[in-house]
């Protein structure tokens, strides 16, 4: 008995913190903090208030920023608006921000809209990021198209990227090239995992 009360006595103190927490963003909010606008967004999505939400990150994002945007058009992309998604992540995208543009790739893949793909997937590796451009191999892969995939992969391999490695390496495998697999993965558990 005693520890569930212990474990119930956390739970409210912890639910009351993160309570204050809200409360002090909100402050900060509506003092016109962008970022806290932002990160009070994540709060509310994070407890359910998909409306509140939805209410800041517009906010964040009309006062110009990107990472709200971005999360902005995701919440969009999840409600299945996948226009207005796209709408807010064409400006995003424009400002530089690499999630957009992955985004924006994937509504391509999926519309069958190559000229949309590469408007952005260009973009996306010539950037010095390893986690975007192992996503953008990551969305190729799973539409099917493995010979994209691999060259994405090997951009993100010369970032030293270990997850792209062993996606490689996956892919080789089902190639049946399982001793340049080995090998590959041989490297992948040396390398940094990029996120």
């Amino acid at each position: 008995m005693l520890p569930a009360l212990l474990l119930m006595a956390w739970w409210f103190r912890r639910r009351s913190e993160r309570d204050e927490e809200l409360a002090e963003l909100t402050v900060a909010a509506e003092l016109g903090d962008d970022v806290a606008m932002g990160n009070l967004a994540a709060g509310l999505h994070l407890k359910g208030d998909r409306d509140g939400a939805l209410h800041w990150w517009g906010r964040a994002w009309a006062a110009g920023n990107v990472v709200a945007g971005f999360n902005l058009g995701m919440l969009h992309a999840v409600a299945g608006d996948a226009n207005r998604a796209q709408v807010i992540w064409e400006k995003t995208a424009a400002l530089g921000d690499p999630d957009a543009m992955l985004g924006l790739v994937k509504q391509a893949l999926e519309r069958g809209d190559a000229a949309g793909v590469e408007r952005w997937a260009p973009v996306i590796l010539a950037q010095d990021e390893a986690f975007p451009i192992t996503a953008l191999g990551v969305a190729f892969r799973d539409r099917g198209d493995l010979e994209r995939a691999m060259q994405v992969f090997l951009r993100s391999e010369e970032l030293g990227d270990g997850y792209a490695m062993e996606y490689r390496a996956q892919i080789l495998d089902g190639w049946g090239r399982r001793e340049e697999a080995g090998a590959l993965r041989a490297r992948a558990a040396g390398a940094e995992r990029m996120l």
